[in-house]
């Protein structure tokens, strides 16, 4: 089977059913145990056994495995270096570390406090919104700024257009739902991860009635931003065939402080022994995977994604290199460790 799975990138992140039992608990550690070095340089692999789920929880913690176990490095080396060379020559790559790229296209945080009822969230969802609200004063300013200082311009939206925006939720075309009144609106900013870092961007805060925390919209004008799942598709699965049943794609990867390591992320299953992870180093890119490996893959199983925690260990540090998923060819959640 399979394992080139992804999740959406969101502004709020849940787990849900016995995904957030075996998936969200608190990571573990384990030294690095070894390096497997699959061709010339700069292709580098670095094996580690990390789970998230906690060993009450789970079978006893095996030792990482000598070698990938069900993945083709070559063939992965081989996609790797195609996807590095096509990223450099692509739209995205022009404005990663120049412009704005938000690595999250959710451009919407739900009250941080949490609505009161299942309908009020359901009614947030599907844009069931009405304004009784008096014209705000003011609009959020017209610059995004960076942890590090740098600033940009950008064209921003009134309350009116913002409020739009966020009525055009639509998740259930047939449900029927009582519209939850906006009595304000005031201009704010949000804390939102961008290619060249967390960013402060121009908001709108809206005030629900009955809500102590106000719905968050974030206020750029299209076509003042981009995404990376605006540029490239996810590669077929007739691509990620050569590259063998175990191979696992990425969710985000955490940088260590030296950023000489990569702590990746892999959605694994609860009955997975062996697992660990893949990175082919060029002068721009570093690309990334990860591969599973369950003993018995026709047996019984718990129906649980696992979170499985993978080191890889650089032959440089990361710098102001993109780390790309070798699954789409697309950049990685970075986060510090």
């Amino acid at each position: 089977m399979m394992r080139a799975r992804r999740r959406p990138l969101a502004m709020v992140a849940t787990c849900l059913g016995l995904a957030a039992v075996a998936g969200c608990a608190s990571a573990g550690s384990t030294p690095p145990v070894g390096t497997v070095k699959a061709g010339a340089s700069p292709s580098v692999s670095y094996l580690d056994s990390v789970s998230e789920v906690s060993p009450a929880a789970q079978p006893a913690s095996p030792q990482a495995a000598p070698s990938p176990v069900g993945v083709n490095v070559a063939a992965f080396n081989a996609l790797a270096r195609q996807e590095a060379s096509a990223w450099a020559r692509s739209p995205l790559a022009k404005v990663w570390r120049t412009g704005l790229v938000l690595l999250d296209p959710v451009l919407t945080a739900a009250p941080s406090g949490g609505l009161p009822s299942t309908a009020d969230q359901n009614a947030l969802a599907d844009g069931a919104l009405v304004f009784e609200g008096p014209p705000p004063s003011g609009r959020p300013a017209d610059v995004v700024t960076w942890s590090d200082g740098s600033t940009m311009k950008v064209a921003v939206l009134s309350a009116t257009r913002a409020f739009d925006a966020l009525t055009r939720g639509g998740s259930c075309v047939t449900c029927v739902s009582t519209p939850l009144v906006v009595t304000a609106a005031r201009p704010t900013t949000v804390a939102v991860p961008t290619s060249r870092g967390t960013a402060s961007l121009p908001a709108w805060a809206f005030t629900i009635k009955g809500v102590t925390t106000p719905v968050i919209q974030v206020a750029l004008a299209p076509g003042s931003y981009v995404t990376p799942q605006s540029d490239g598709a996810i590669l077929p699965a007739k691509e990620l065939r050569p590259l063998g049943t175990g191979f696992a794609a990425t969710t985000n990867a955490h940088v260590s402080v030296t950023g000489r390591t990569l702590t990746l992320s892999l959605d694994g299953e609860y009955c997975d022994t062996k697992w660990g992870g893949l990175a082919y180093e060029t002068g721009g890119a570093v690309v990334v995977g990860g591969w599973l490996y369950r003993p018995d893959p026709h047996g019984g199983c718990l129906a649980a994604i696992v979170r499985r925690l993978a080191a890889v260990r650089l032959a440089a540090p990361v710098g102001d290199r993109v780390v790309l998923d070798a699954a789409t060819g697309q950049p990685v959640t970075q986060e510090p460790t």
